[in-house]
């Protein structure tokens, strides 16, 4: 099974919003898990969705209060059950980003933990530690509900997709990196510049676990045309 995972961002208006949770009602979900982040203020509208609904952030805090943030608690009790963490338009330091996995994975939350923000290239070692820095501070059972996003900032909003075969070798790396320093078999996403002119080159990439889309999930049908794709 793959994961197709969509992240709205900050768009959509409430009429916007409404029509594109009718576009996608019966999104084609056969081998695959489709997971759609709206904005935060219309998570309770996807309460009942046939899709999994995740959050684009999560509070640090577990109890408290405090104006603005959203705990995870909260968002469990809407039916959400991923989070974006580590998003590189969204600038956390590393403790803050333990702190957000913790409690999410506390609530049964599962992790998206976006990695490659401060990456100018494709560098392995440098993406390896940004694993590694919270991975050790984590059991095997939290480590198992979490997916790497392999997310290159210098990679976003651009014509195409990084080079296949490079994003190949990365992906093979980091699985093998964290089954042998974790005994974890890890699950690695992609996302950057994903659109319905080069996500057939995705599918190519066996070992690829599945795809974050960003500015072309602003089209509800576009998400339909890519969920027939496979």
């Amino acid at each position: 099974m793959k994961y197709l995972m969509c992240n709205l961002k900050s768009n959509k208006s409430l009429p916007e919003i409404l029509y594109y949770k009718k576009i996608i009602q019966n999104i084609n979900q056969s081998n695959k898990e489709f997971i759609l982040f709206p904005s935060n203020i219309y998570l309770s509208f996807f309460y009942d969705a046939n899709y999994q609904i995740g959050s684009q952030n999560i509070s640090q805090y577990e109890t408290g209060s405090y104006t603005g943030e959203i705990l995870a608690y909260q968002l469990s009790s809407l039916r959400v059950s991923y989070v974006l963490i580590n998003h590189c338009e969204i600038s956390d330091r590393t403790e803050t980003c333990f702190f957000k996995i913790k409690n999410a994975l506390k609530n049964q939350i599962k992790v998206v933990y976006c990695i490659g923000r401060d990456t100018q290239s494709y560098e392995p070692k440098k993406l390896k530690n940004q694993i590694k820095i919270i991975f050790d501070q984590l059991s095997k059972v939290e480590i198992e509900n979490i997916i790497i996003a392999y997310e290159p900032c210098w990679a976003i909003n651009k014509e195409d997709i990084i080079d296949l075969n490079n994003l190949k070798k990365i992906i093979n790396i980091l699985k093998e990196y964290i089954k042998t320093k974790y005994n974890v078999e890890g699950k690695l996403i992609y996302g950057g510049s994903i659109n319905l002119n080069n996500f057939s080159k995705l599918l190519q990439i066996d070992n690829l676990d599945g795809y974050l889309i960003g500015n072309c999930a602003n089209i509800p049908e576009n998400i339909v045309k890519l969920a027939e794709m496979f």
